[in-house]
């Protein structure tokens, strides 16, 4: 974290935000649509102040998975202690001198938004007077939280984060921030929306069309002629769950087919279905159905 992380330690290694990276126990990066998370964890935390000089890269968004953490951070004239309990969340402007005393373990996710991507994300909200985030220390922020941690999740140390998915979440996140801590006052969320027949048709075409989950929110958004958080809104009303959810279970649909119907591999399967490999095959297929596909195969053909 630059927050966390931009500690003076001599010549240690460090990453991108200028954390130490003998420190780190976790320490992962997941480029999405105009923003950049990350995942940091230090048992033992950065040692001595943390400054960090103003700069133009935009807003730095910091949620503490865990309480514990603390700084002092010292302004001009004063100073004040931020403590952090689990989902607090911190919104920093890199414009303006950082300089902190670190105390604790600290376990955050973060993100990172350019000025530029800040006014995509507007726009893409309907929220065009957005211009700038305000400054937020230890607030909870419990719907942040649960997506950060959909991001992030993995089961077994792995993770499914096709580009539809880690785009789905982006633009999620990104509606979320600039609602939540924008300075507009944009057209409020409309509700009630629901993709017509042919918008449907054509995200059924897009998606069976391109099982591996490459596609973007971007694409399906400008197939129905819709904002990307006016689709992704509508979708839900209409599908009754997320675009990645939903090719997920097209995925799964089509493998019920193939596993009944023709004699191919499990492995043939999985890659004909969009599936990184049999592991992961095996996995969803488990949390849909709720049995393997070898076991589910064999009782459809008993």
């Amino acid at each position: 974290m630059t927050d966390a992380c931009a500690a003076t330690a001599g010549t240690r290694p460090r990453d991108s935000l200028g954390c130490s990276l003998d420190r780190l126990d976790d320490n992962r990066m997941i480029e999405g649509r105009d923003m950049v998370f990350y995942r940091k964890r230090s048992a033992s935390g950065p040692p001595g102040r943390v400054s960090t000089p103003a700069n133009g890269r935009g807003y730095l968004i910091g949620l503490s998975l865990a309480g514990g953490h603390s700084r002092r951070v010292f302004h001009e004239h004063h100073s004040a202690l931020q403590e952090f309990d689990q989902n607090a969340i911190y919104v920093r402007n890199f414009a303006d001198d950082y300089r902190a005393d670190l105390k604790g373990s600290f376990d955050f996710t973060l993100l990172e938004i350019g000025h530029g991507a800040l006014e995509r994300i507007a726009d893409a909200a309907n929220l065009a007077g957005v211009s700038e985030l305000r400054s937020v220390a230890g607030a909870p922020d419990p719907v942040l939280a649960g997506m950060l941690g959909a991001l992030f999740a993995s089961v077994d140390g792995r993770a499914d984060r096709s580009a539809l998915f880690v785009d789905q979440l982006s633009v999620a996140i990104g509606v979320h921030m600039v609602r939540q801590y924008g300075n507009g006052r944009g057209e409020s969320a409309a509700g009630g929306r629901r993709l017509s027949a042919r918008c449907q048709a054509r995200i059924r075409d897009l998606v069976l069309g391109r099982l591996d989950g490459e596609l973007t929110v971007e694409e399906l958004a400008a197939a129905c002629n819709l904002s990307q958080a006016t689709f992704l809104r509508a979708f839900r009303d209409t599908m009754g769950s997320t675009p990645y959810r939903w090719l997920l279970q097209q995925r799964i649909e089509n493998a019920k087919q193939l596993l009944q119907s023709t004699p191919t591999p499990l492995s043939e399967i999985a890659t004909a279905c969009g599936f990184s490999d049999q592991s992961h095959f095996t996995r969803a297929f488990v949390q849909a159905v709720g049995a393997t596909p070898r076991v589910w195969r064999r009782s459809r053909q008993s």
